[in-house]
């Protein structure tokens, strides 16, 4: 039996029980002739017919004849064993519910009760969610762990002893060390033992113990451009928030448009989530879209019901008791489109973050390997992952629609609902104000200094050595800055963004993780984890073609991501890819442009991107909240698709954009001046000629003079003309 099939009991079982209590309580009323008002009979059948036809019932609970479990009903005897039965009854199954929904979330199988609604303490729970199931179950160290949570720990601490103990690498012992570091956090990550940000900090904290590097070298992994940009990126988001802008657009949008439909208004809000979460980040534009789409749905949802009052009060007829099967129908039809709509703002969401390197976090972690730092920019990335981005959110619409428009009798959110909800909104904020425009035009300034940078800006701020001294950090700080020098038309005496609305809003923990994650690729270089590794990996890439190594990683990132969380696998799996690369002797583009991407590819599980957390806590202010059934059957069919569309766009593309399918460049081999050399060795490298190639040292001989080219020939250093 399933977890997710026990889940389902009691919801199936509590409403029975409690509608038969209640009934019951109400037995005494019902006397010879008159009408039960409900089932009066518990076991294998239940019969709702009048008393007064005792003589057939005594047939059917006759003396010793009646079937198992059942009460007759309108006796002396029978009334008080059934009141007094089904209270205590009701009271087991209910704490059954319960105890069953609470071992549910121990599985991963979140649901919306379990989070928090509050803006600050969902911005957190969209990255640890676990760490927020606040109903769970904790049943280990003193009520401070879930069972999982116990589990993580348990394996993440053997893990790192086994590996310590036994040392399975060989030719460098220290790769041990720090295989056993890397296996405790992702342990530690995926079962989220501690807030993920606080497991950022074990590499700074293990690494010097076991004498892998210093505490220099490793703290410098926790602040670097990186950082920087995503602080610059944040603050522009948080501005947006405080001025409402998002909101407004949307609406105007709307508006303008006139939207009804419920396909044409599904459309809609996912095609301004998608926009705006290449703009800002997924969290901030969930944060913003879902409570106020929300607010249309229940609306909506009064107004339908409102409607089907007054047909009954023309009919004549009492409310309830007026509600036909076409009134029934269009509630329905409300809250299955409810489900519909918030789905598809956190997918589009989720789609719109893979468009952009600022727009999902695991592509901070593809920007901080120190081998890509000058040619993954964020115009570049934009254009080779926009295809993905919209197949991605297309393939989630026509899922949505399919399950949730289609057929449906709802006519959609009416104009009148739009325009109140605007009304509301200038009650609350205002007209459009200075502050808005200020604040949308500094945010267009960032996105088109991004853009624009590599070929417009870079070249000409360089030293003497045309080494480049600008980059994305740079142009998304600076927009930033404004922010504090503006003043605000709105609150008179302060600027357009004030460090308590940062204090609040901004994740400061999000920069540990990151550098957590940079520090344990560091370690690997320090190390020699990543030659150990790579060289294990890169056994399988020599006989796969780019197409089918494009489809195994986004298959294999995309499982462990639906399962996991897309920020811890990321996080882990990157160094390892990139290692892997410059063992293989292959383009580490190749290899690391759709393990990025496919971190993103996360529609089965609530909790496996930011995006389906907010949704799935916000859904709680609807009628019925969203399910764990409700992302697994929509998420299917576009993760399934999606693996294999990205991985053909993804080949196309990093070919196109990136030229991924080249040999292994100079750029990249110069960037591990340690452990690659690029040699005068004329010859066919992956189907094209070369004059000259890139060769890895084998750092494992006393004097490293023996390199290995890409078809695995050995060179003798001194014995070959180097390029660099």
């Amino acid at each position: 039996v399933s977890i997710a099939s026990l889940r389902c009991l009691p919801a199936l079982i509590e409403p029975i029980v409690n509608t038969m209590v209640e009934q019951c309580s109400d037995c005494a009323a019902a006397n010879t002739g008159e009408m039960l008002p409900g089932p009066v009979l518990l076991g294998r059948r239940s019969l709702s017919a009048p008393v007064a036809d005792n003589g057939k019932l005594d047939k059917a609970i006759g003396n010793g004849s009646h079937e198992p479990g059942l009460v007759r009903a309108g006796t002396q005897e029978g009334l008080p064993r059934a009141e007094s039965a089904l209270p205590s009854a009701g009271s087991a199954l209910s704490r059954a519910g319960t105890a069953l929904q609470r071992a549910g979330t121990n599985l991963q199988l979140q649901r919306a009760s379990t989070l928090p609604t509050e803006d600050r303490e969902l911005r957190h729970a969209a990255t640890m969610p676990m760490t927020f199931d606040v109903e769970a179950d904790r049943p280990c160290c003193c009520g401070l762990w879930k069972l999982q949570q116990m589990l993580g720990f348990i394996a993440g601490i053997l893990s790192l002893a086994a590996l310590v103990v036994i040392r399975p690498v060989q030719t460098y012992p220290q790769a041990n060390d720090m295989l056993g570091i890397t296996a405790l956090c992702a342990c530690f990550w995926v079962f989220e033992v501690i807030p993920v940000y606080m497991t950022a900090l074990f590499p700074v904290v293990l690494m010097p113990l076991f004498k892998i590097t210093s505490s220099e070298i490793a703290a410098q992994a926790y602040w670097n451009w990186i950082s920087l940009l995503v602080v610059g990126m944040f603050l522009v988001d948080i501005a947006l928030e405080e001025v409402h802008l998002p909101r407004r657009l949307a609406l105007k949008f709307l508006l303008k448009t006139g939207v009804v439909h419920p396909a044409a208004l599904l459309a809609c809000f996912m095609g301004m989530c998608w926009v705006f979460s290449m703009l800002l980040n997924s969290i901030a534009v969930t944060l913003v879209i879902t409570p106020f789409a929300i607010g249309l749905l229940n609306a909506a949802d009064e107004q339908v019901r409102d409607a089907e009052a007054a047909e009954a009060v023309e009919a004549g007829e009492p409310g309830e008791q007026g509600s036909g099967a076409g009134s029934r129908r269009n509630v329905k039809d409300v809250q299955k489109f409810s489900d519909g709509l918030l789905l598809g703002i956190a997918f589009s969401a989720t789609c719109g973050g893979m468009a952009t390197l600022t727009g999902a976090i695991p592509h901070y972690f593809l920007a901080g390997e120190s081998n890509l730092a000058a040619h993954v920019t964020w115009s570049k990335w934009f254009v080779f992952a926009l295809p993905v981005s919209l197949v991605s959110v297309m393939l989630a619409f026509g899922a949505l629609c399919t399950r949730y428009v289609k057929s449906m009798k709802f006519r959609g959110i009416t104009h009148e609902t739009l325009e109140a909800e605007y009304n509301d909104l200038l009650n609350e904020v205002g007209t459009f104000s200075r502050d808005e425009l200020l604040v949308g035009l500094i945010q267009i300034t960032q996105v088109v200094l991004l853009i624009i940078r590599p070929f417009a800006i870079s070249p000409f701020v360089t030293t003497k050595y045309d080494e480049n001294l600008v980059n994305d950090a740079t142009l998304a700080c600076a927009p930033a800055l404004l922010l504090f020098f503006l003043p605000s038309q709105v609150r008179p005496g302060q600027a357009l963004l004030t460090w308590p609305a940062v204090h609040e809003k901004f994740d400061f923990g999000l920069l540990l993780l990151i550098g957590g994650s940079l520090a344990i690729n560091s370690g690997f270089t320090q190390s020699g984890l990543d030659i150990a590794m790579g060289n294990a990996f890169a056994q399988l890439v020599p006989h796969l073609s780019s197409l089918g190594l494009n489809f195994t990683i986004i298959l294999c990132v995309t499982l462990c991501g639906q399962i996991f969380s897309g920020i811890g696998i990321a996080a882990t799996l990157l160094p390892v890819v990139s290692s892997a690369a410059l063992q293989a002797v292959v383009n580490p583009l190749l290899l690391l442009l759709p393990a990025a991407i496919a971190s993103s590819f996360a529609f089965l599980l609530p909790t496996a991107t930011p995006s389906n957390v907010v949704v799935l806590a916000k859904s709680q202010d609807l009628a019925r909240s969203l399910r764990f059934r409700d992302f697994f059957l929509n998420g299917l069919p576009v993760t399934l698709v999606i693996i294999i569309v990205g991985a053909v766009l993804t080949d196309i593309m990093g070919a196109l954009v990136f030229d991924s399918h080249s040999p292994f460049p100079k750029w990249a081999c110069s960037a591990e001046a340690a452990s690659c050399v690029f040699v005068q060795a004329p010859g066919v490298v992956q189907g094209q000629q070369v004059d000259a190639q890139a060769c890895i040292v084998d750092l494992s001989s006393e004097d490293a003079t023996m390199c290995r080219l890409w078809n695995g020939t050995m060179l003798n250093l001194t014995l070959v003309q180097r390029v660099f």
